[in-house]
């Protein structure tokens, strides 16, 4: 039994087709199809039930998948004890939203880069649903985000931060004299909110049937964008807290919902997804950091 044909199978259970994996292993669909009969045949029983579009575990692949994991999982611990830690390299793709948990990816790679310093990063900063949409397809590793998650897609860390909806607007608002606001007080008032469904059902699910009543303007995916509209008067943007930290304008100012559920930070990545020695390390690090 090869490790080889072991990831091949982990990868097989991940997509539950046949050719979208052999597309990401870089091999033909019938000499992927053959390697997973093989094994079948090695291990005795059938692995996979197959159907005309997809193929899911039958109960003895998923102690194999479970069994296999333990086994990646250990390989990787003797890497890392054999392995002098300047050895180490490669690379971690990490998306972000315009959100405090940017901080919490920061905070963790200066600590990793201290024990892992050929470790290189690359970092892209877009909406929740753009950063998934390249989780899923392999292009990002990790992604620092919002709850909620897809638990059936993803693995995920809650971490310990919350984020504050609020109402971004101008400093000389009559609002802006209260440290707080309700959401009855953004009845009437021309809002501008992200485009982003779910984070629209989390606005929704934070304030409440009131959401329903709002004057909803304009929607926007970049901040930057809403923050323009604010700064001449034309709506009052709803956002959290840490969107705002990167755009100082003192014209402006944030006032948080008093009657808002908190939001919660996390970090994100695919399951069953076959990553490099470094991503492992950097995820081994996370759970250790925040895991409880």
């Amino acid at each position: 039994m090869e490790f080889r044909v072991l990831k091949y199978f982990l990868t097989v259970a991940r997509e539950e087709n046949m050719t979208k994996a052999a597309e990401i292993l870089y091999i033909t669909q019938p000499t992927l199809s053959r390697q997973i009969a093989e094994l079948e045949e090695e291990v005795g029983t059938p692995l996979f039930v197959r159907s005309n579009r997809n193929v899911t575990l039958t109960d003895a692949g998923v102690l194999l998948r479970r069994r296999v994991e333990e086994l990646l999982a250990l390989e990787r611990k003797i890497k890392d004890e054999f392995m002098a830690k300047e050895n180490i390299g490669g690379t971690v793709s990490i998306g972000m939203a315009e959100a405090a948990s940017a901080n919490t990816a920061a905070d963790i790679i200066e600590v990793f880069r201290e024990k892992y310093p050929n470790v290189k990063f690359e970092l892209y900063t877009a909406m929740a649903d753009l950063v998934l949409e390249r989780i899923d397809k392999g292009i990002l590793d990790v992604g620092f985000l919002l709850e909620p998650v897809n638990v059936d897609k993803y693995d995920f860390i809650r971490l310990p931060y919350t984020e504050r909806l609020g109402v971004l607007m101008r400093s000389d608002d009559k609002l802006a004299s209260k440290e707080e606001l309700v959401s009855e007080d953004l009845l009437g008032l021309p809002l501008i909110v992200p485009m982003r469904r779910e984070l629209q059902q989390n606005s929704r699910n934070a304030i409440g049937s009131v959401y329903d009543q709002f004057n909803i303007i304009a929607t926007f995916n970049v901040v930057n964008n809403a923050i323009l509209l604010a700064e001449r008067r034309v709506g009052y943007v709803l956002l959290v807290e840490g969107a705002t930290q990167y755009h100082h304008n003192p014209e402006l100012c944030f006032r948080p919902l008093k009657t808002a559920s908190a939001l919660h930070c996390v970090a994100v990545w695919k399951k069953y997804q076959p990553s490099n020695h470094a991503v492992s390390l950097f995820l081994d690090a996370l759970a250790m950091l925040f895991e409880h």
